[in-house]
C-alpha cells in the first residue's frame, strides 16, 4: 500500500505582500501536523533586533520624529510616494521590500536619532535583560569603529538597501551643515561573483543606466546636485566629482 503525500498549497501563499508590515506569521500546530497563523509578526531571538523593531516601528509611526528634513524627505520620496519605472511600453509600479525600508529606517534612527556609534552603546541600550553587564564585555577593539549589519534573506535585495544608504549618505553630507556623513564610498565584494553581480547594477558594461538611474532613489528636483562616478577596482583613477564610489 503506497503513502499519499497531501500538500497543502493554502501553507505556501504568502501571508501579505512584500512590501507590507508583517503582521502574521505561522507556527507549527500543536498536533504536530501542518501549520496555523498566529497574529502579530514572527518574533527573532537576537534581542537587540527584537527590541529595535519595536523603536522603529514607534519612530515610523511618529513620522520619524526626530530624523533632519533631509532624511524625512528621502524617507518619504521611497516609502510615501508611488513610483513607476521602466520604459514607457514596459513600465510598473515599483514599491521597495518592507526589510528594505526597515533595514535604512533602522541605520537612521540609530546614526541620526539616537547617534549610538558603537556596539557597547548598542547593547547597552537594547541588548534586554543584563544589557549593561553584557555591554562591559565589549573589547576596545569591537567598540573601535562603527558597525552596522544587516540580516537579510537572499534574494531580498541587499544591493537595495546599500544604495539607499549611499543615497541618504551623501545627500545628508551635501544638504545638512553640522552632517558627519560621507560622499564617498567602498564597498568590498567577498568573491569575483558578487562583484560581477555589484558591477552590474552600480557601472553597467557599456555605460548603461545603473541603480540610481532605474530605482527610484533620488528625488526629480534633487538630481542636479547627484554627482558620483563609481570606480571599479582594476581602475587607476575616477573623474573628479561631489563623490565617489569604489
Amino acid at each position: 500500500m503506497r503513502d499519499t503525500l497531501t500538500i497543502k498549497t493554502g501553507a505556501l501563499e504568502p501571508l501579505f505582500a512584500a512590501w507590507e508590515e508583517p503582521n502574521k506569521h505561522r507556527v507549527r500546530a500543536d498536533s504536530g501536523e501542518g501549520a496555523v497563523e498566529r497574529k502579530g509578526r514572527r518574533p527573532t531571538r537576537i534581542a537587540i533586533a527584537q527590541n529595535l523593531r519595536a523603536m522603529v516601528k514607534e519612530w515610523r509611526d511618529n513620522f520619524y520624529f526626530g530624523a533632519s528634513d533631509t532624511s524625512r524627505y528621502l524617507l518619504h520620496h521611497w516609502f510615501g510616494r508611488t513610483h513607476t519605472v521602466g520604459t514607457d511600453g514596459n513600465s510598473h509600479e515599483f514599491r521597495y521590500y518592507f526589510c528594505q525600508r526597515e533595514a535604512i529606517e533602522t541605520l537612521i534612527y540609530l546614526k541620526e536619532v539616537r547617534k549610538l556609534e558603537c556596539l557597547s552603546q548598542l547593547i547597552a541600550e537594547y541588548g534586554g535583560t543584563y544589557a549593561e553587564t553584557t555591554a562591559l564585555g565589549v573589547t576596545e577593539e569591537e567598540d573601535a569603529w562603527s558597525r552596522y549589519a544587516f540580516k537579510m534573506a537572499t534574494g531580498s535585495g541587499k544591493t537595495k538597501v546599500m544604495s539607499l544608504a549611499i543615497v541618504w549618505s551623501y545627500f545628508h553630507a551635501l544638504r545638512e551643515s553640522d552632517s558627519p556623513m560621507a560622499r564617498h564610498f567602498i564597498v568590498i565584494a567577498p568573491n569575483l561573483t558578487v562583484f560581477e553581480r555589484l558591477k552590474e547594477d552600480f557601472k553597467s558594461a557599456g555605460g548603461g543606466p545603473d541603480i540610481f538611474d532605474t530605482a527610484p532613489l533620488i528625488p526629480v528636483e534633487w538630481r542636479g546636485d547627484w554627482n558620483l562616478t563609481t570606480v571599479l577596482q582594476d581602475e587607476t583613477s575616477g573623474a573628479s566629482t561631489g563623490g565617489r564610489f569604489t
